[in-house]
């Protein structure tokens, strides 16, 4: 897990993408909260962490970025701790994107770019965290928003300018149209190079001992590996479920529905409508033999095959609509015949139709009886779906006034249920036999999208259907189980870390032997760590990650290492060591690659160049506008959020 993360925080295109979508964090993704938690600091909260040019940001406010990143990490990882998000770089990414942010805002401010209230209106209005239930934007729901999660529009807007602004000036630096042969023929040569090595694995479980060391020195083990032994933060819901069932609907009266009738009398008036085949020719003679034909007996199809011309038939139209294909001469002719009836040839803009009345559909006259029923229909369900609108907006009302789950429940006579203490996925540990019902799952996904205790929220577990309100009822912070219950594995983790200090310990032994002279085999042998045999691995670099599968790290460090070398990998997990020796590289020279296999490296090449020029304007915008970095009070804020020392202690 902290492994993934460390790549992704170190990668090229995870920095450019952290730049090139500067709403920083939070606001597209409309999901975290950043003001819910109290801060250690007390006075000292407001302490300048960062200065960028002539904007600080705040301890408090670094902190609530840090909190907003972590929370939606855990939608993709949600066994992840704050620890391990921080350790695995969650914090220095949160402070490289806000120092970005501000940096490149000021910078291309600087060179005389801007961004109109407009067009930050038309982001707003595009966001869907801020539409209401018809998908449109909705001013109470933006305003929930915002009040839900501590923001004011001055910080949205801001966050939108600074993306706008790189729009304007980033993106156009790092949409790097094409790469010259030149430029791609060593990058090509790379991708042909071929390796061919050795590789030794030792596991652990083989130096694993078979004793207990006892409760205190197993305890001494779970104190300095707790995450590996840490259960992830809980949440206990308290819900109640509403959908239109429970929802009271006015009844239709007649009067509305004499209203209706009168307001749509055309839709219920006689009517006809009719299929027809046409043909348009781009000459009367032409046109004469066509109409000729058909009335002779033939189908229109065959009548303009024969003359080099293919037939289409329409789709059912009223007098009007085929006025609007042909004209209003054609249309009054075509619904003057008869069903069979060849008309024309008639002279059109674009030449001469011949058509052929295919179908005629009559449309009785409804009076308001008889259009009683399908109007009842209709205005039931447009007042069912306004009850429920209107019910969805009165429960958020009273959410955003404060009111309780208890309070909204016993209002709108709604049942309140309460989960056990869940995991983002629904799980509850220590219920195996808890199912969650799987429409709950928006509900417990919001839950852990930065709520606090006691926060009213509403959830759609079925579009327009069916929805749950909804508060954290109490929070369990992410802790090991009691010792006695988890003993035994503690005991068997032990043991492998145990033996995978041996196996460490044999395989950089080897690693000295080989660079003495021994061979891999000789070396393993002598230090008694050949169970497994030593393995001939390697391949081609262009076959690495091929098809989107991940690259096995013995490769990735193979194809990383210089010719005659060795090196170890440690497996994760306690598993063991590896030791490693590179034998053969095989690289084609550039200039000797086909000119089509170049070009085909050039294509994907450009963007990955575009990415660079981009870190090196965002280095070019910090240095301008100068940063500087209060590291102590980073370091203090890096340990409160590890879980070693509230800031300010």
């Amino acid at each position: 897990m902290i492994t993934t993360l460390r790549r992704l925080f170190g990668s090229t295109l995870g920095k450019f993408v952290a730049l090139a979508f500067i709403v920083l964090i939070g606001v597209l993704f409309a999901l975290a909260d950043v003001t819910g938690t109290s801060s250690p600091l007390g006075g000292v909260g407001g302490a300048s962490a960062v200065k960028v040019g002539d904007a600080s940001i705040s301890i408090e406010e670094l902190r609530n970025r840090v909190r907003q990143s972590y929370n939606q990490a855990r939608q993709q990882q949600p066994g992840l701790t704050m620890a391990a998000f921080v350790e695995s770089g969650g914090l220095d990414q949160a402070l490289n994107q806000t120092v970005d942010g501000l940096a490149f805002e000021q910078f291309a401010e600087q060179l005389g770019f801007a961004v109109s209230k407009r067009q930050i209106d038309g982001r707003i209005a595009d966001i869907p965290a801020f539409a209401g239930v018809s998908g449109k934007f909705d001013q109470k729901a933006f305003e929930s928003f915002m009040q839900q999660n501590g923001l004011t529009e001055a910080q949205i807007r801001r966050e939108l300018k600074q993306q706008l602004l790189l729009e304007q000036l980033g993106v156009p630096i790092g949409s790097l149209p094409r790469v010259a042969a030149g430029m791609a023929q060593p990058y090509a040569a790379l991708l042909l190079e071929q390796r061919r090595g050795q590789a030794l694995f030792i596991p652990s479980s083989a130096f694993a001992p078979a004793g207990d060391p006892g409760d205190a020195a197993l305890q001494t083990y779970l104190a300095q590996n707790k995450s590996k032994f840490t259960i992830p933060e809980r949440r206990v819901l308290q819900y109640a479920l509403f959908d239109r069932s429970a929802v009271p609907v006015p009844a239709v009266s007649d009067a509305e529905i004499a209203k209706a009738y009168k307001a749509n009398a055309a839709q219920y008036a006689a009517s006809e409508t009719r299929r027809f085949a046409q043909v348009i020719a781009p000459d009367q003679a032409t046109a004469n033999s066509i109409a000729a034909k058909v009335r002779g007996g033939a189908t229109l199809a065959a009548a303009a095959q024969a003359s080099g011309l293919s037939a289409s038939t329409t789709s059912e139209l009223t007098q009007q609509a085929y006025a609007a294909q042909s004209s209003a001469a054609t249309a009054k002719a075509a619904f003057t015949a008869k069903r069979g009836d060849v008309v024309g040839p008639l002279q059109e803009g674009l030449g001469w139709t011949v058509a052929r009345v295919e179908s005629v559909t009559a449309k009785p006259a409804r009076n308001l009886a008889e259009a009683t029923p399908e109007i009842r229909t209709e205005l039931q369900k447009n007042k069912a779906n306004e009850a429920i609108v209107d019910y969805y907006n009165a429960i958020q009302d009273a959410v955003n006034s404060g009111a309780s789950i208890e309070e909204i429940a016993a209002d709108r006579k709604l049942k309140v249920e309460t989960t056990p203490a869940l995991l983002p996925s629904g799980r509850a540990p220590g219920l195996p036999g808890f199912v969650p019902s799987p429409e709950l799952a928006p509900m417990v996904s919001g839950a852990f999208q930065g709520s606090e205790e006691g926060e009213g929220h509403i959830a759609t577990l079925v579009e327009n259907e069916k929805f749950a309100v909804y508060s954290v009822k109490s929070i369990v912070a992410a802790a090991p189980p009691p010792f006695a219950q988890i003993r035994g594995e503690i005991l068997s983790d032990w043991r492998f870390a145990q033996g995978q200090k041996v196996a460490r310990d044999k395989a950089r032994a080897i690693v000295k032997a080989v660079e003495g002279g021994k061979g891999l085999s000789e070396a393993a042998n002598a230090a008694g760590a050949a169970m497994a045999g030593v393995q001939t691995i390697g391949g081609r670099r262009a076959d690495l990650g091929r098809d989107g599968k991940p690259v096995p790290p013995e490769l990735a460090l193979l194809f990383s290492m210089a010719k005659g070398s060795v090196k170890t990998l440690e497996v994760p997990g306690n598993r063991g060591w590896m030791v490693l020796a590179l034998g053969d590289v095989d690289r084609p020279n550039p200039k000797d690659i086909e000119p089509a296999r170049v070009a085909a490296i050039a294509q994907p090449l450009a963007p990955a160049i575009g990415n660079e020029l981009v870190e090196q304007l965002a280095a070019e915008a910090k240095r301008r506008v100068g940063v500087t970095i209060n590291k102590e009070l980073v370091e203090q804020l890096r340990k409160e959020l590890t879980g070693a020392a509230p800031v300010g202690e």
